[in-house]
């Protein structure tokens, strides 16, 4: 993909953050744009932003964990263009506990979400993308948590775990439709998402919901920065793309320094 001109766009967990910033990136780049998430005045409110950045865009309700809902979404989006020529799975939701900690009842929650929210914008829209024979590409948003297991994020470091070796899977499986995929692992960014962290069990403090606001206060990466960066990663075909510093650091040192790293995350 050499440019986003005329090209068509769905973005999940559009009406904040890190979707929100891509949509508009995306329309403000030549994109038309269809916006999917659970609150239709915020969507609304992207929408308007997008048209002010040169686009056009769609607003459609989904909850990305409830497959019906996402196929008739696709059933929606495909009356209106034969397929897509981008997805971006960025819908998601965090939380922190101790493994023994977290109910059976959050750690599907969150996995429906995060893991097969993905899954299913994938199923819905992947097949007409094939058929169609024109290539496209596929972002998936995952984390600095998938690439190593902090303390207290077990939920949430297996669910972007997951969406890595998911992500390096369908690449393979799509080389040769010409679509691409990239896997998004941002550190820390200062969106609304920080505000929406769920604690349980002994992490439910406020001493741990201090330290959580402190680490995304002490951040300077915006979801602007994050949006400019998967946009790259897209026209680059790169198949995972760390963005900022604590997933910089974290991904080298996974991979040349684990038993550093380990330590490091002892000692916090």
């Amino acid at each position: 993909m050499k440019n986003f001109k005329n090209k068509v766009a769905l973005v999940t967990g559009a009406s904040s953050g890190i979707g929100e910033a891509i949509a508009i990136a995306l329309a403000s780049a030549g994109a038309t744009v269809i916006l999917t998430a659970r609150d239709q005045d915020k969507l609304d409110a992207v929408r308007l932003k997008c048209i002010s950045a040169g686009g056009k865009a769609w607003v459609y309700v989904a909850e990305v964990s409830d497959e019906a809902q996402m196929q008739t979404l696709a059933d929606a989006v495909h009356a209106q263009f034969p397929a897509i020529d981008i997805l971006v799975n960025n819908a998601g939701v965090v939380m922190g506990g101790f493994t023994w900690e977290v109910e059976p009842s959050d750690w599907k929650r969150l996995h429906d979400i995060n893991v097969m929210g993905v899954v299913y914008g994938i199923r819905a829209f992947v097949p007409k993308m094939i058929e169609r024979g024109q290539g496209g590409h596929v972002v998936n948003m995952a984390s600095v948590s998938g690439f190593f297991g902090a303390p207290g994020m077990s939920t949430y470091s297996a669910s972007k775990f997951a969406v890595v070796g998911l992500s390096e899977s369908l690449r393979l499986e799509l080389h040769r439709h010409k679509i691409g995929v990239s896997v998004i692992c941002p550190g820390f960014v200062n969106t609304p998402i920080q505000t929406k962290v769920k604690l349980v069990g002994s992490l439910s403090s406020e001493k741990a919901r201090a330290r959580v606001a402190k680490d995304f206060e002490k951040t300077s990466l915006t979801p602007e920065q994050v949006a400019q960066r998967t946009l790259q990663a897209i026209l680059r075909n790169e198949a995972v793309a760390g963005i900022g510093k604590e997933a910089v650091l974290v991904g080298a040192l996974k991979r040349w320094a684990p038993a550093v790293l380990e330590r490091f995350m002892r000692a916090g």
